[in-house]
């Protein structure tokens, strides 16, 4: 990631934008779901609705966060959530609800509110529970928390959850990812995954530029430069880069053809439209959907009947062979 040499990063950007439209909306807008969660409280918040402090001690029925605050064991309340959220989504959910429960000014930010917001983080990334504040008031010191501190601090309500602003967030994750990982997360956070975009790479200049410091400056340039709009999925963005280190041009994103063959028009994953060569990253549902597997075949029919060569790639793909053979379509077609 450190020698990507600034005339193969400008042929994408030199070829017409082709993207599809994107939108930021806000969270009422995006599609939900509802699912079980623990609704963390105090000891005078149970007390207030009936329950005991002997109560409190019977680890069958309550647990205790850690900081005075507890949650029932067999919780049954629902709460609206993102359709992708899992379990790992309600656990980061109670322990930051559960935070707030006891310091109301508390927002998520770091590796916290990423996790919240669906963002791709690394499989090692802290699993501390990490936020923010803008006053300058005391803070106790809790287990397992870390508390940050911002001059200004700009927040979102995000299915109810109080969150660092998600270009804030990217400048922020600069002292602790590498280039790599956060282009992965600022493509994520500017494009479709998840059911985004949460910002636009202008809102992250804009946020750059009002700062007097920012931390990780030459990360948080490098990376904004290599991010792009309308990226779907994070192994889409791992493929981009991985071409680029490989010394060739960096492809389109989403190049548009018109597919007279089923009258629509399609946008590969990424491609080099000067020479018809498209690039289709797979999934498993790819395979392992039946109806997934028809469409892919009807897309390739459709490029091909319009003069265009399609790659496929898949996480067993062997990148190298990869590479070799989308650099043998570059030479053919005089780009390298």
């Amino acid at each position: 990631m450190n020698n990507r040499a600034p005339a193969q990063q400008s042929l994408a950007t030199a070829q017409p934008a082709n993207l599809r439209k994107l939108r930021v909306r806000p969270w009422t807008e995006k599609p939900r779901q509802l699912m079980t969660a623990a609704i963390p409280f105090t000891r005078a918040q149970g007390v207030s609705r009936g329950i005991t402090r002997r109560a409190l001690d019977d680890e069958r029925k309550y647990k205790q966060l850690g900081y005075g605050v507890w949650i029932e064991t067999d919780p049954s309340t629902r709460v609206v959530a993102p359709t992708w959220a899992d379990a790992e989504w309600i656990d980061e959910r109670v322990k930051l609800t559960g935070l707030v429960c006891i310091d109301t000014g508390v927002v998520a930010c770091g590796v916290t509110a990423a996790k919240l917001y669906g963002l791709p983080v690394p499989s090692n990334a802290d699993t501390r529970v990490h936020v923010a504040r803008e006053d300058k008031g005391p803070t106790k010191r809790r287990t397992n928390v870390v508390f940050h501190r911002y001059e200004w601090l700009r927040s979102e309500n995000y299915f109810g959850l109080t969150l660092i602003s998600a270009a804030q967030l990217f400048i922020e994750l600069a002292r602790v990812l590498t280039v790599e990982q956060l282009v992965v997360l600022g493509d994520a956070a500017v494009g479709r995954w998840h059911g985004g975009p949460l910002t636009a790479i202008d809102e992250i200049r804009a946020e750059i530029a009002s700062r007097r410091r920012v931390r990780g400056r030459l990360t948080v340039e490098r990376a904004l430069g290599l991010v792009r709009d309308d990226v779907d999925s994070p192994p889409e963005t791992k493929l981009r880069l991985r071409l680029i280190d490989a010394g060739l041009p960096e492809p389109v994103v989403h190049p548009a053809v018109m597919c007279s063959l089923i009258g629509a028009l399609l946008h590969p994953d990424m491609g080099y439209p000067s020479i018809r060569l498209a690039i289709e990253y797979e999934g498993d549902h790819h395979r392992s959907s039946p109806t997934q597997f028809a469409e892919d075949n009807r897309r390739i029919s459709a490029l091909q009947a319009e003069g265009w060569t399609v790659i496929r790639v898949s996480k067993d793909s062997d990148m190298a062979e990869i590479c070799g053979l989308i650099a043998h379509h570059l030479r053919a077609g005089g780009l390298i």
